[in-house]
């Protein structure tokens, strides 16, 4: 039997993959790869190199998060960009998401220029701690991998 929060976590992973869809649309990471977002519990991070690419990832976590009845707070989204001359806003549901210069996650600051103001070599620790403590799960095959709803 799983508990509620795991059972957020799986729902919420298949969410994320629907989003990004077989169409890759992230920040190059290395040669053939692409980051597509950051999400860790409830705490979503979208990211991608172009601005129409992100607005269509908007638009999919939004259709795909309804579809298995969990509601996006878009007036806790914040967007941010640079290396761009592009002045648009991100709209959501006909709302425009807030601008901001530097955004929190997993409390590290992150800032327009990539910085970081913590040790993010002592964050990527913790997260592969909990990412070992996950492996079973994620390997157990008596979970369903398709979610009926």
């Amino acid at each position: 039997m799983y508990s509620i929060p795991t059972l957020f976590l799986l729902i919420l992973d298949r969410v994320m993959k629907r989003v990004k869809g077989l169409r890759k649309r992230g920040i190059q990471w290395i040669m053939k790869e692409r980051l597509e977002d950051l999400d860790y519990a409830d705490d979503i991070c979208l990211l991608a190199q172009r601005f129409c690419d992100m607005e269509e990832k908007l638009k999919r976590l939004k259709e795909e998060a309804e579809l298995v009845g969990l509601h996006i707070n878009i007036n806790r989204m914040k967007g941010m960009t640079f290396n761009t001359s592009n002045m648009q806003k991100f709209r959501s549901e006909e709302m425009e998401i807030e601008e901001v210069g530097s955004f929190v996650y997993l409390r590290i600051v992150v800032s327009e220029s990539g910085g970081t103001e913590e040790d993010t070599a002592s964050r990527i620790k913790k997260a592969k701690d909990v990412f070992v403590q996950l492996y079973p799960v994620w390997r157990n095959l008596n979970i369903s991998k398709e979610v009926k709803i």
